[in-house]
């Protein structure tokens, strides 16, 4: 599989998505918290949303490639040894060393469910007893020997496409901590993938610091110069061995690493929480953090370059960088339009998180409404899709769209908003058109 990701607009050509299924319906109420979830999800209408914006990109002319499909493939096809060291380092990610053994002699399809659903303890029956499995079978119910990964429906995160291979993230929590091995795997093994990966070293041993780095915050503003937020989930320490041992290594081109230093906050925990790409000169961004509006200070930016020291760009914002490295004439919509109340309820529901199919075509989950209506300031034309939209109607609303020179393409997400992750955190872009000069 060729990887070409050299912008956030090129045309989508091919996409890698997950749709939501048992890890999300074996949460309970009790497991939110450690799973990083607000709430418990309606797993029926989870996946009607999210097939709505899978027959969105595949009309818009997208090949979209589900994980499950190239999990079970790389799974059949890798040698035994690899499989084996996926199960064993997954389980040892999740706390269950001593199912492994018998977890990846199970047949090919039921594995490839365990490692995202999970797996119960009474369907290991030569594993033996453990304090572990004896301490869960006493809350009784019906204990997990593997917990699901129910956030592995946002792709972006664990591993990324960029330029012309896949980075291997580190996820910052426990809750997330297999979903780099599996997607990685899966890229590698797959008979159709076998796709280029880098920083794709097992890392494990060192301190946390050093290894936590996630999808969500990677940004391609060109082939010279990314943009990578200094977040929640991604530390400078990170951010700086990724550019030292990776980025400037392999990719000649690349001259600049901007970091972004947010907040520690849940609700901006990754760079595309709160600003993304929507056109060559267009980004769709939380305002009072991006250019400074509003009362809030607005974000400091650290520039890497190659062979040499990290340096603060002094008295710029992040629109300032924008400008700087993509022109002038850079425009910040701002999330929310220009009420501050509507800006923030409209960050937290994903307002400026989207994902382009195409230069100036873009996918928002339609709840945010005072966006969209920003969005036709610029001269966006909205086309509503929704799950009661009969999936034969959706190509021909879709055909109309990317037609015009820019629409916001929006569609249901009251249950996958409320997970925390609009298009752009669904989707990892495997494949881009590049940008004509």
């Amino acid at each position: 599989m060729s990887i070409q990701v050299e912008s956030e607009i090129g045309r989508l050509r091919r996409v890698l998505v997950h749709r939501p299924g048992d890890e999300i319906v074996r949460m309970t109420q009790h497991d939110l918290s450690r799973m990083l979830f607000d709430d418990i999800l309606s797993p029926t209408e989870t996946q009607r949303e999210h097939d709505v914006m899978v027959d969105i990109m595949r009309a818009a002319g997208a090949e979209v490639l589900e994980f499950d499909d190239l999990l079970r493939a790389a799974l059949e096809f890798a040698p035994t040894s690899e499989r084996e060291a996926l199960v064993e380092a997954a389980c040892e990610r999740a706390g269950a060393a001593g199912i492994w053994s018998e977890l990846a002699a199970w047949p090919t399809a039921r594995l490839a469910h365990a490692l995202i659903a999970g797996a119960y303890w009474d369907e290991f029956v030569r594993s033996g007893t453990s304090l572990t499995r004896l301490r869960d079978e006493l809350e009784g119910a019906r204990p997990m020997a593997l917990r699901p990964v129910p956030n592995l429906m946002f792709m972006r995160d664990p591993c990324v496409a960029l330029y012309d291979r896949v980075l291997v993230g580190r996820m910052a929590t426990g809750a997330r901590a297999r979903e780099p091995l599996l997607v990685a795997f899966a890229l590698r093994w797959a008979p159709l993938a076998a796709a280029p990966l880098e920083f794709a070293q097992d890392d494990v041993a060192r301190d946390a610091a050093f290894r936590s780095v996630e999808g969500g915050d990677v940004m391609v503003l060109s082939r010279e110069t990314l943009l990578i937020g200094c977040s929640e989930r991604t530390t400078p320490q990170t951010i700086e061995r990724l550019g030292s041992e990776a980025l400037f290594v392999d990719h000649p081109k690349l001259s600049s690493i901007y970091a972004v230093m947010m907040p520690q906050l849940r609700s901006v925990m990754h760079l595309d929480t709160i600003l993304t790409q929507i056109d060559r000169k267009l980004f769709l961004g939380h305002a009072p953090l991006i250019s400074g509006q509003g009362s809030r200070a607005p974000l400091a930016v650290i520039r890497l370059e190659r062979d040499r020291p990290p340096t603060l760009v002094r008295g710029a914002t992040v629109l300032d960088v924008l400008r700087e490295e993509c022109g002038a004439d850079v425009t910040v919509v701002p999330c929310g339009g220009e009420d501050p109340l509507f800006q923030e309820r409209e960050q937290w529901t994903d307002g400026a998180n989207a994902v382009a199919i195409a230069p100036g075509c873009i996918l928002l989950y339609a709840r945010n409404t005072h966006t969209i209506a920003t969005l036709a300031q610029h001269g966006f034309v909205q086309s509503m899709l929704s799950v009661v939209v009969p999936p034969e109607q959706r190509d021909a609303i879709v055909q109309e769209g990317i037609a015009r020179q820019r629409t916001v393409f929006t569609f249901t997400g009251s249950e996958l908003s409320r997970a925390r992750g609009g298009g752009r955190c669904l989707t990892m872009p495997l494949e881009r058109e590049s940008l004509e000069p």
